[in-house]
């Protein structure tokens, strides 16, 4: 008799909207990091209801996510896949967090609830399209064409466009991470060491790398060219000197034969 009082209770409370998912239309994560989609939802308050099961459903695998599975997330399976996991309760929070996130994982994804009641159970009225972006590199400098040159001043310039994005970034240079952080970096007055292949990642997620983008530095470096010149110098010097010394050589022993043989006769 209960039974059937909760449930005629169900159908009225559920005409004043007290069940219900809150999740965005859409939301857009960086390739190799994680994505968290918001979630919130509702139900009749009533003692006798209780949630007992949490499911989240890829339009990929399941279009209406209103049978038995599959599921990306399930809160009944001890074993979901790895890189989903709920980080919500059974109360009102159902976010869910996708780990190093990439093209297989974009598309729609739906949540559904149960509760203890048989027909108390509620899937969201549209689903969150998830979308995957790239970081990329694009580089701008004081000159508009030609080579880049010793002494010359460049910027590179980490986007990705998602809408609303501002996240912390670390560049890398031949595949090492550098020192500077922040969507652009700045090089001043460049030189030959300048030189090498630039990229850029979400900080504390090396798989969000982007695509590298190579810097060569033509020219001379000033201080290469002083080395150069002074290197030059001392070879003169030293060359001279050698010289000087075969000659004085060759002279003392000229000179020793001569008197030896003055002496002589």
């Amino acid at each position: 008799m209960l039974q059937i009082i909760l449930l005629l209770l169900l159908d009225v409370l559920s005409t004043d909207s007290e069940w219900n998912v809150q999740i965005p239309y859409s939301i857009c994560g960086v390739r190799g990091s994680n994505v968290s989609i918001p979630c919130n939802f509702t139900y009749p308050n009533n003692q006798q209801l209780q949630v007992t099961q949490m499911l989240w459903c890829s339009k990929k695998q399941h279009e209406k996510c209103d049978t038995d599975g599959p599921y990306v997330y399930n809160s009944a399976y001890i074993h979901n896949q790895s890189n989903y996991k709920y980080i919500g309760n059974n109360i009102s929070n159902c976010c869910l967090m996708i780990s190093d996130i990439n093209s297989i994982n974009s598309g729609e994804y739906l949540f559904r609830f149960k509760t203890n009641l048989e027909s108390g159970l509620f899937t969201s009225n549209h689903g969150v399209d998830v979308t995957i972006k790239d970081l990329n590199v694009s580089m701008s400098r004081s000159r508009d064409n030609g080579s880049i040159t010793v002494g010359e001043s460049l910027n590179l310039t980490c986007t990705v466009s998602c809408p609303g994005h501002s996240p912390e970034l670390q560049w890398f240079k031949d595949n090492e991470p550098t020192k500077n952080s922040g969507p652009i970096l700045t090089l001043k007055s460049v030189n030959h060491k300048d030189s090498g292949n630039y990229s850029c990642a979400l900080k504390n997620f090396k798989s969000s790398e982007s695509e590298q983008i190579s810097l060569y530095v033509e020219g001379t470096d000033s201080v290469s060219s002083d080395i150069s010149g002074s290197t030059t110098y001392f070879w003169v010097i030293g060359v001279c000197c050698l010289i000087s010394i075969i000659l004085t050589v060759v002279a003392v022993t000229l000179i020793s034969r001569w008197v030896h043989t003055f002496q002589f006769c």
